[in-house]
């Protein structure tokens, strides 16, 4: 593993540690989220989910949330309340859209999980 591979996952393990979750993709259409990947700590193991946007509204967790960005940075997200909607963002904007910075598509990750389990 290299240097920078390891404090990424070092770091990870910090952020579980404390109790937070860490988003690793996400669904936006027209600045919505519609669902995200996220990964958090369970019986001592990093666990995937898909949830939803309300789900993620309802289930937010105290400890914080963090988005691992496809430039291998993890930014605190903060969930911010619109006219009508709540927003997740991970800067200080206050735009009514989700923005959890560079990730890719949750469909990309499904994608890339079913390939390095093909058995050929």
């Amino acid at each position: 593993m290299s240097k920078k591979t390891n404090k990424t996952v070092e770091r990870a393990r910090e952020i579980f540690k404390a109790g937070a979750v860490i988003i690793t993709a996400a669904d936006i259409k027209d600045g919505v989220m519609e669902r995200v990947q996220l990964y958090f700590e369970s019986e001592g193991q990093a666990v995937m989910d898909l949830v939803s946007k309300d789900d993620l509204v309802q289930n937010w967790p105290d400890e914080g949330v963090y988005a691992f960005n496809t430039d291998g940075i993890f930014r605190k997200v903060t969930m911010i309340e619109g006219a009508e909607d709540m927003f997740f963002r991970t800067n200080d904007l206050c735009e009514e859209k989700d923005d959890f910075g560079p990730l890719p598509g949750v469909a990309f990750m499904e994608a890339m999980e079913e390939i390095s389990q093909l058995k050929v």
